[in-house]
């Protein structure tokens, strides 16, 4: 690696660290996602060894008894020291741990990248920019919630598997950190199943075209799938037994078919022109891709940078400077997510022959997990409609998140071919990357007047 990339890699790392520190330091307590939920949970896991019961809704709505008790456990016994040590906001210091995972996620992107594009190192910088801006990430240092706990876990499970599949090495020691990684993220969230199902599905695929070391891979994906149940079994089991089901229904599904509990608008509504001029709640609601889109780039939702009325679907409005950086930010996002949908794309396009799949699997990982994680997604959102849009929260794809920045990367190393146009890139990205700097920091809420 040059020395100029490692200076920029650097400040990359350097920068999203200094901005979780700051937004883990700085945001209120209580207002994240779910969040006076997820301390209970924790609360009552480390003070009193218990799991939060089932209840009758609405209460059972909030009490987070189908979520896996990995981050309530971690962050839960490291707040209880902030509380022995008679801090005034313990919780503080179990939510400093988002930094832990939101930095060595950032340094597994980069790994995974040089992995990816060898020797492409304008990738491997384009890969890692996309991921420490996009502000879906940031937002979530932010909040005591499992989220970015999850995601370490899964990118940990895609660098092995990644190491596995470039290095061609399917021993022991690689695919047990691979499951046991999975087994983790299990731990944690149980949507990073897709993960999961990413991970073994490119295996099977490698195997079934490389007769050569079918037998080695194989043998590989046992011993993930192995590591994978050998660590969140247990709580699955415990789940089964306590509620009937392994993944305890959230809320009741409408008793009708499938297809009809969503209208034409949900899939295909652009929600314009509301999408830039009011990207924010309950503007378009129910429409998926104007709320994934202005969730990811923004705040549709409210919890990080505009109001703190989460209860409500019609919450207070935004202040002026407030709603111009919501505004800005649907164009910030613009170009780079054209540019990681195109480069998810061309990852496809190189996978069109059995012989691309035996050459280069880790591409097809890389490509899976996108549309694992948006099926799986809209799956659950279809299934499960709310009226106010909640269930469409950027967050639960969070997880696709180094996917979409590797794609990202592959698009940049396949549009600039000169140094001129480099430069301008290079130029372009910045002015974006300054823009967006400014949302990424956290400055108060608007609706409590700091």
């Amino acid at each position: 690696m040059s020395r100029r990339t490692t200076r920029i890699v650097v400040l990359l790392l350097a920068l999203f660290a200094a901005v979780s520190v700051w937004n883990a330091v700085t945001f209120p307590v209580g207002i994240g996602y779910d969040e006076a939920a997820h301390q209970a949970y924790a609360n009552g896991l480390i003070h009193h060894g218990v799991f939060p019961k089932r209840l009758p809704p609405p209460a059972g709505y909030g009490n987070e008894y189908w979520v896996p008790p990995g981050f309530h456990a971690t962050a839960g016994a490291v707040s209880a020291i902030g509380q022995a040590l008679g801090m005034d906001n313990p919780w503080k210091l179990g939510r400093s741990l988002n930094v832990l995972w939101a930095l060595a996620t950032a340094a597994l992107v980069f790994l995974i990248a040089r992995r990816i594009f060898p020797g492409r190192e304008r990738a491997q910088i384009a890969t890692l920019g996309f991921f420490v801006f996009l502000p879906v990430v940031s937002r979530m240092t932010a909040m005591f919630h499992p989220e970015l706990l999850s995601l370490f876990c899964g990118t940990l499970a895609l660098y092995f598997t990644v190491e596995m599949l470039a290095r061609r090495a399917f021993g022991f020691r690689l695919a047990a950190a691979t499951g046991a990684s999975l087994g983790a993220a299990q731990l944690v969230r149980s949507n990073t199943i897709w993960i999961f199902v990413a991970v073994v599905m490119t295996l099977l695929v490698l195997a079934k075209l490389t007769p050569a070391v079918r037998r080695s891979v194989l043998t590989a994906t046992a011993v993930v799938v192995a590591f994978t149940a050998l660590v969140s079994g247990p709580w699955y089991i415990r789940q089964t037994i306590e509620f009937s089901s392994p993944i305890p229904l959230q809320r009741q599904p409408p008793d009708t078919p499938l297809w009809e509990n969503r209208p034409l608008s949900f899939y295909v509504g652009l929600g314009f022109p509301d999408v830039v001029r009011n990207p924010l709640r309950p503007s378009f609601v129910n429409e998926a891709i104007p709320t994934v889109y202005s969730d990811i780039w923004g705040d549709y939702f409210g919890y990080f940078a505009w109001t703190t009325d989460q209860s409500s679907a019609t919450p207070a409005p935004a202040t002026g400077n407030v709603h111009r950086q919501l505004v800005l930010q649907q164009f910030v996002g613009l170009v780079p997510t054209v540019l990681a949908l195109a480069g998810w794309l061309l990852l496809w396009g190189r996978l069109r022959s059995r012989r691309a799949l035996a050459e280069e699997p880790e591409l097809l990982l890389v490509a899976l997990v996108p549309l694992l994680g948006m099926l799986g997604f809209l799956y659950f959102s279809v299934k499960y409609p709310s009226g106010d849009g909640d269930v469409l929260k950027a967050a639960y794809l969070l997880t696709t998140a180094p996917a979409w920045a590797l794609a990202f990367g592959a698009a940049v190393d396949r549009t600039i071919h000169t140094r001129r146009a480099e430069v301008v890139a290079a130029g372009f990205f910045a002015v974006a990357a300054a823009i967006d700097l400014v949302f990424l920091l956290y400055r108060g809420h608007s609706s409590l007047g700091v």
